[in-house]
């Protein structure tokens, strides 16, 4: 399933942010979402999942259409996996019930398997605030997987992780994307983390 932008604008008041930016992203491949602070690069996530709208331009995920000059696709019928920077995960919910909150098509046995995929089954029944920024981190990467996404797209999802549990993440998620053949967009400043090994492409912007 490709996903393709072509001739997107966005710009905020005071800000050009993208004019006639196009980009497209293969089934199966990770892209590397690379630029300076404040170049959009969260900003492109955010549009690609409805969260925000562009000036102008379209945006589409094989045949459907997310984003055009005559029609926008609802944030909810998209079916896209965003990953965000801040983990997003409910604070009075335990890691298994922040997982599962929302997916009717969750098993235990899905979820069990994911948990143990990224070294955090031990802390299934703990609260956000009782684990770590890097389990929080994991958490919040396998509740996005687990939606099972058309489109998987990661905002700084390496920050917190340890050298101990980065590669074996790394591997979790690519793998993700290779089985299931989709497209996967990931932001990171920390180019030594995500590793070119890691990324199909990589696109600077900014």
């Amino acid at each position: 399933m490709l996903l393709k932008i072509k001739d997107l604008n966005f710009n905020y008041p005071d800000k050009e942010i993208f004019s006639s930016f196009d980009l497209r992203a293969p089934a199966g491949k990770i892209i590397h979402i690379n630029g300076p602070s404040g170049a959009g690069k969260t900003t492109l996530l955010h549009l690609i999942a409805g969260i925000q709208s562009p000036q102008s331009g379209a945006i589409t995920l094989g045949e459907e259409v997310f984003f055009n000059n005559d029609q926008e696709l609802l944030i909810e019928e998209r079916r896209v996996g965003l990953i965000f920077q801040d983990y997003a995960l409910f604070p009075h919910l335990n890691v298994i019930n922040n997982i599962s909150f929302g997916n009717k098509n969750i098993t235990e046995e899905k979820i069990n398997t994911t948990l143990h995929q990224l070294d955090i089954h031990k802390i299934k029944n703990k609260y956000p605030e009782e684990i770590s920024g890097g389990q929080q981190q994991r958490v919040a990467i396998a509740r996005t997987i687990l939606h099972q996404p058309n489109i998987l797209m990661c905002d700084e999802p390496f920050s917190a992780l340890d050298s101990k549990v980065l590669e074996n993440t790394k591997d979790f998620i690519k793998s993700y994307v290779i089985k299931n053949q989709i497209p996967c967009l990931v932001v990171s400043h920390n180019n030594e983390a995500v590793g070119n090994d890691f990324f199909d492409e990589e696109i600077v912007i900014g």
